[in-house]
């Protein structure tokens, strides 16, 4: 395939996830406009508590089922699939269980700003549905039913917070952080028992609990156990920067910090449905060990994303203060944070794909130690940076954690596996490689 009708069917292919973000991206324009900056960082908080918890909770069976439930489909063993469901019903009630508790041992020792507070609380009794809406969108996805896949997570449920928010703006006349977060909490609930009532027994059921099986249960939880970590780290990254900046930053700038951080996920949304779109052909050529179209691929696909990240960070150089303008005065002081977190993106770029070659070998759950480094320097680095640089600090610690955890992962893709998919690698051993062969 090359690079130009790479980037066609791309284009196409994000279309449709596009139009949620572009939904979230009002709804943020929105928010900024209408609530006071520090209740926009108390919803930006609340989100990701709620994001996090719920990764926490079910993110390491997600991840487990993203791979293993369309194969027990393929090879048609209903059995396998309905053990799987009820050792996630059961897993996830003791996870919730130890969430709860571990929350109120935080509310009650550390002393958090009320709004922290509020969010934590209303992001855990947002995190079952949450999480239940997340792992039914992969049951959903492995039984081809596109539908109830992406469009509720993405479309739907940002479609109706817009829609609660502008309903409270034109009927209240003032609209509070308590109002957005009780909207936000309400909304994903329904969304969640919708999506499940259409799955019915396919997704997350309570009849499930009835194929419990201990032997498969205890094989999965060790599994999804470090699948958790590296869940955390690959889906809520930015979720966690925003935690650090709950507890580090006042709410004011928490809310620069989220504007900011979602402008530059919107590239990073790009930069990851170009990786995802060439797995396929990927898994292909690995399988049948055609290094030299391995090799083709991951070139591509680099040039490709570098490019994008490249073209992001122009972008913001000439717009970027205009883009922040639209939110708000207050907002434009995020433009250098903007254009750091874009730099991030960039870094991203250039580390490649070796975490996708590390599950593709099968030694995703090796990839958890790398994720656990990365969460610790970017603590670190948050709580020693923030004191020097401010919010501006946060940003720089993200790339420093980035750019720890992309050299674990090259580390580990070039011992394990023989091969590397980040940029540098490939640029040095691209044309020797593949004339040796």
């Amino acid at each position: 395939m090359t690079l130009k009708k790479m980037i066609g069917v791309l284009a196409g292919a994000v279309g449709a996830r596009f139009a949620g973000a572009g939904i979230g991206l009002l709804t943020q324009i929105v928010l900024a406009r209408v609530m006071t900056q520090s209740d926009v960082g108390i919803v930006f908080m609340t989100m990701s508590a709620a994001a996090f918890i719920s990764l926490f909770v079910i993110g390491g069976h997600a991840l487990y089922a993203s791979t293993e439930l369309p194969r027990f489909l393929a090879l048609k063993k209903q059995r396998l699939v309905s053990a799987l469901q009820a050792a996630v019903l059961r897993d996830v009630s003791i996870a919730l269980a130890i969430a709860a508790l571990l929350l109120c041992l935080i509310l009650s020792f550390l002393p958090l700003s009320p709004g922290l507070r509020l969010a934590l609380i209303i992001g855990l009794i947002c995190a079952p549905a949450s999480g239940l809406l997340r792992y039914n969108s992969i049951v959903a996805n492995s039984h081809r039913r596109y539908e109830l896949s992406f469009v509720p997570d993405f479309i739907v449920r940002p479609g109706l917070l817009l829609l609660a928010i502008l309903a409270v703006w034109q009927f209240a006349g003032q609209v509070t952080a308590l109002h957005v977060v009780s909207a936000f909490a309400a909304i994903v609930i329904g969304v969640a028992l919708w999506q499940a009532k259409r799955l019915g027994l396919d997704g997350l059921h309570p009849l499930h609990w009835n194929s419990f099986r201990q032997a498969f249960s205890s094989k999965l939880r060790g599994r999804a156990l470090s699948l958790v970590i590296v869940s955390t780290v690959t889906l809520a990254f930015a979720d966690i920067v925003m935690m650090i900046a709950g507890v580090l930053l006042s709410a004011e700038d928490v809310a620069v910090v989220g504007v900011t951080a979602r402008l530059a996920a919107l590239a990073g949304f790009v930069l990851q449905a170009a990786q995802s779109f060439i797995l396929p052909d990927l898994t292909a050529s690995m399988a049948v060990q055609q290094r030299d179209k391995t090799l083709a691929l991951l070139w591509k696909t680099n040039v490709l994303t570098l490019v994008l990240s490249l073209a992001a960070l122009i972008t913001c150089l000439l717009l970027g203060e205009f883009a922040l303008r639209i939110f708000g005065a207050p907002y434009t002081v995020g433009f250098t944070l903007l254009l750091v977190f874009l730099f991030g993106q960039m870094v991203r770029a250039i580390g490649g794909m070796n975490q996708q070659i590390l599950a593709l070998h099968g030694y995703q759950m090796r990839t958890a130690s790398s994720c656990v480094i990365a969460l610790l320097v970017l603590i670190a680095g948050s709580i020693l940076l923030t004191r020097a640089y401010g919010m501006n600090g946060l940003g720089f610690a993200v790339i420093l954690a980035e750019i720890v955890w992309l050299g674990a992962l090259a580390w580990q893709a070039g011992r394990l596996c023989g091969l590397r998919g980040d940029f540098l690698w490939l640029l040095l051993n691209r044309q020797t490689k593949a004339g040796g062969h």
